[in-house]
């Protein structure tokens, strides 16, 4: 798929490319082109649909990953177009106008990582109404520490333990018992 596409986007910086079989592609561009390859994908070479926008905080780099995923109207190809933009202070500009669809995938962006989207008609209050603390996606986030902090421990759940470490201790037992002859003990 990207043998034939990539000779048809003149102009653009790609950055990264990968291809995954024959009906799936990924490419990495620099954000100030971003909307305009949408724009040309879309109107220029069948990617109709915008199925979601996936983002993922790389906290060492700094950056935030988004992943654009497109496919045409036969379902046939699917491309991944992407970008990175720094995790503090960047916005994008809304795809909106390309796929209406886009302004839940945005407005989830703005909410669980903090992104502002511009010209994006309504960001307010998505799925956590009236929160104020770190957006919730970011790795930053204590999510431990918010638990405890904002929420009273259940009422018989005194013991409550790590469940980490009851599943290590449970695989442990299995492993002896396991271990054991088939008489029983072990001499």
């Amino acid at each position: 798929m990207l043998d034939a596409l990539l000779p048809r986007l003149h102009g653009f910086e790609i950055l990264a490319q990968t291809q995954r079989g024959e009906r799936q592609a990924f490419l990495r561009v620099p954000k100030a082109q971003l909307f305009s390859l949408l724009v040309l994908l879309k109107q220029g070479h069948g990617f109709v649909t915008l199925t979601t926008i996936a983002c993922a905080d790389w906290i060492e780099d700094e950056v935030f990953g988004l992943t654009y995923l497109l496919e045409t109207a036969g379902r046939d190809r699917v491309l991944g177009v992407q970008t990175h933009i720094g995790r503090e202070g960047e916005d994008l500009e809304t795809c909106m106008p390309l796929w209406p669809q886009a302004e839940i995938f945005e407005r989830e962006l703005h909410e669980m990582f903090g992104i502002s989207i511009v010209g994006h008609p309504s960001l307010g209050d998505f799925m956590l109404e009236g929160w104020t603390h770190t957006p919730p996606m970011r790795r930053e986030f204590d999510t431990l520490k918010f638990v405890q902090e904002n929420y009273p421990m259940r009422e018989g759940r005194e013991d409550n333990q790590d469940v980490r470490e009851a599943i290590r201790k449970l695989k442990e037992s299995k492993k002896a018992s396991k271990a054991q002859p088939a008489g029983g003990e072990s001499s």
